[in-house]
């Protein structure tokens, strides 16, 4: 028997051309000049090339002594090579001495090697007596020694543009003498919830009132993200009191996210304000459980998500629109969550003509990836977002999915998954 389909359900479009429709629509934005003290976790708008070797001189990798391996050939124990000590070198001393043949110096880590010394011997494998140090074997040339351009070669791409910076690049970019770089700018991304149902976190609700978790659960995943959030507050379910507040919240914003009031009821109004002001909505809903009142609009120059009230569908629908959107206004290459293939360990099933993201949690066992559906995916929940640490993607039903089943899994935190539980 086919499925009915009513009026509402013609202006869904698919998920994956929603996600296509987005993609589309975002694009790095400007970028600036920002000292490296700054730029953890930012986007390079550039690629670094090493303009020299680093370092250009060989060094010692261990305290001892140095020497030119030849004068250690045929050192043994019955008949030990000894060498008369004449200096010692240490690190950040600006050497420019050659080795005498015959000769020894003593030596600390990261020190420059004197002019023909080849090799290092740590002090506990010699003996050491009045000046003369004893080789008991002979010591092979490049031992203990840091040849140079051993960290950086001159020419080579440490850096490339659209990669997040971490603690450790950071550290190359100093060490190579970059004391700025070029990233781009975090978005302005303003927040507007709508709702007469909406209190704050510490109001005490009344009869038919809740709590706005939503305003804390976005500012929280577009920080994340590396975007510059600001909360504009919440509105009532009216007219002109929503017309006003999106007026206000568009001023300075590179992207404008709106929460509840998306759907079709009498009180979701903010599609219809949006189109009366003048915004182009690109789609209107997408084929999507939950989250299918998403829509995106175009209002000028600035973008605007819609989001869905329900705690769970704007979860959803924040990590599948976007959080790929603003990752792409920051720079980033990638911008979709991880996705592995994982064994179900519950059931699953996805609706006639919708695409299905159900909260779950994924965990290793004897190298496989296994995911446990939570048992309530109801929209409106706030604890499956808590719960989860991973989202399981199912292509539109109708279709049941049993213990045993493939499935394919998006990862929001690898590090619950791969942590001993």
């Amino acid at each position: 028997m086919s499925a009915i389909i009513t009026s509402l359900d013609l202006d869904l479009i698919p998920f994956n051309e929603a996600k296509r429709i987005m993609r589309a629509a975002t694009s790095p934005l400007s970028t600036e000049l920002v000292s490296l003290s700054n730029v953890l976790g930012r986007v390079a708008a550039e690629d670094v090339i090493a303009n020299e070797d680093m370092a250009p001189y060989p060094r010692s990798a261990m305290d001892g002594y140095a020497l030119r391996s030849i004068d250690s050939a045929g050192a043994m124990t019955a008949r030990p090579v000894g060498l008369p000590v004449t200096t010692k070198v240490f690190a950040g001393d600006a050497l420019t001495m050659r080795l005498a043949a015959g000769t020894a110096v003593g030596i600390t880590t990261g020190a420059p090697l004197p002019q023909d010394a080849d090799a290092v011997i740590p002090w506990e494998q010699v003996r050491v007596e009045s000046g003369i140090v004893f080789f008991e074997a002979p010591v092979p040339a490049g031992n203990c020694v840091f040849p140079p351009a051993d960290d950086v070669r001159r020419g080579e791409i440490l850096l490339r543009k659209g990669s997040v910076l971490g603690p450790g690049m950071i550290a190359l970019l100093a060490f190579i003498g970059r004391s700025n770089l070029r990233v781009y700018r975090p978005p302005r991304v303003h927040l507007l919830c709508t709702g007469n149902e909406l209190v704050d976190a510490s109001d005490m609700p009344g009869r038919g009132q809740v709590r706005n978790s939503n305003a804390f659960a976005l500012m929280a995943l577009l920080s994340q993200c590396g975007a510059d959030p600001r909360y504009c507050g919440t509105v009532d379910d009216r007219s002109d009191r929503l017309r006003e507040a999106l007026i206000a919240a568009v001023k300075s914003a590179d992207l404008l996210i709106t929460t509840g009031g998306a759907s079709q009821g009498e009180r979701d109004l903010v599609k219809r304000e949006l189109e009366s002001l003048g915004a182009n909505l690109k789609f209107r809903r997408v084929a999507l459980r939950p989250g299918k009142p998403f829509a995106f609009a175009q209002w000028g120059d600035l973008p605007i998500c819609v989001l869905p009230g329900n705690p769970s569908a704007a979860f959803v629908c924040f990590h599948e629109f976007v959080r790929p959107f603003v990752l792409g206004m920051v720079g980033r290459e990638t911008t979709e969550l991880p996705r592995v293939m994982a064994t179900l360990t519950g059931h699953a099933k996805s609706k006639h003509g919708l695409c299905s993201i159900v909260f779950a949690t994924l965990s290793t066992f004897d190298g496989t990836f296994r995911v446990r559906p939570l048992q309530n995916q109801c929209s409106a929940l706030v604890r499956n977002p808590a719960m989860a640490n991973s989202l399981i993607v199912l292509p539109e039903g109708p279709a049941k999915y049993e213990v045993g089943d493939e499935v394919p899994v998006q990862v929001m935190d690898w590090e619950s998954v791969t942590s001993p539980s």
